[in-house]
């Protein structure tokens, strides 16, 4: 008698927390803050979020979106750990290897990505290293034997670290210039044959600003970054499995985790559990629904979600890495 009274008791515990949760976001507005300027496709991927996530969380909020760009998004992600509402009033889009740099031990990085509330993903990225079509290099093996040039930002991007990562643990020679402004310079580049290659090009990204290029096979793929190999590039090796070691698998699988932490939403630390919740099936729902889906399809935006309970454990784990390995990723990621 005294169980049932207990499970009784309980359970009319959660239907009211529940009923509670749900009761909060009515008239309220939610502020997404994004890591980066506006028009991007960060910015783009937030605006969907606003525009159809209020249909899916109980109340129907006001979502609106903030700009504040800097440090590739470490001034968000500053923001959302020590200066964010932690009542699910404010969530953030910010870059995936943002979470690399508290890990790596930057000391601006003032946050604890484990402690954030991970509410979902878009999508998983392929972040792929490639040449141009003109290039004598046509596998990654050719790159292991002859010199090729690719261009890159500067240390700490994925232009930088990925191919640094492919010359330190698989033996390719290639020769990074550092320099450029961002990814259109390189491409350009690319175009104009002042490098022969782009080492950190996310495919959806490609398909999406640069479509004749891959439908009409301009450029050659050499790795894929990625958890699994792209349905169409069946024949192009994952960066993990060039690794000749475990320590060496370890490295590449921290710097892959940035192909799923790619297009994250979360909020900040010490949100309620049950918001976390409602926010997390609200975004899930979202991404099946078919207005958002046929929406984000108009605007070359690609869908795959990631489940927040996914990205938790992932950044979870990548706070548990060995400190050799971490060693290791800071000096690849110094460009050193």
């Amino acid at each position: 008698m005294k169980m049932k009274l207990w499970l009784a008791a309980a359970l009319l515990g959660c239907a009211s927390a529940s009923a509670q949760a749900a009761d909060f976001y009515e008239g309220k507005v939610v502020t997404i803050v994004v890591g980066f300027t506006p028009g991007g496709t960060y910015d783009q991927m937030a605006r969907l979020y606003a525009r159809h996530m209020p249909r899916f969380l109980p109340g129907k909020p006001t979502i609106v979106v903030q700009n504040m760009p800097g440090a590739g998004s470490l001034v968000a992600t500053t923001h959302h750990a020590n200066n964010a509402a932690r009542d699910g009033t404010v969530l953030g889009v910010i870059g995936g290897g943002t979470v690399w740099e508290s890990i790596l031990g930057n000391p601006q990085a003032r946050y604890d990505p484990k402690t954030f509330n991970w509410i979902g993903g878009k999508s998983r990225d392929n972040i792929t290293c490639l040449v141009w079509h003109t290039s004598p290099i046509r596998t990654i093996a050719d790159a292991m034997k002859s010199e090729v040039i690719v261009g890159a930002t500067g240390p700490g991007s994925r232009t930088m670290t990925f191919p640094k990562a492919l010359n330190d643990i698989a033996g390719t020679k290639f020769k990074i210039v550092a320099g450029y402004p961002g990814g259109n310079e390189i491409t350009m580049a690319l175009e104009k044959g002042e490098v022969g290659g782009y080492c950190g090009w996310a495919l959806g990204s490609l398909k999406q600003r640069a479509p004749q290029w891959y439908d009409d096979r301009k450029v050659r793929f050499l790795v894929q970054f990625a958890t699994a190999r792209d349905k169409e590039l069946q024949d192009v090796p994952l960066a993990v499995d060039l690794a000749k070691s475990p320590a060496d698998r370890d490295i590449m699988e921290f710097l892959t985790s940035d192909a799923v932490l790619a297009w994250t939403l979360l909020a900040p630390p010490g949100v309620p559990a049950e918001r976390v919740a409602l926010l997390r099936s609200a975004f899930e729902a979202m991404l099946r629904d078919p207005a958002a889906l046929a929406e984000a399809e108009r605007e070359k935006l690609e869908i795959d979600p990631v489940p927040g309970v996914e990205l938790q454990a992932l950044v979870e784990r990548l706070a548990r890495t060995p400190p050799a390995t971490l060693e290791a990723i800071k000096q690849i990621n110094g460009g050193k």
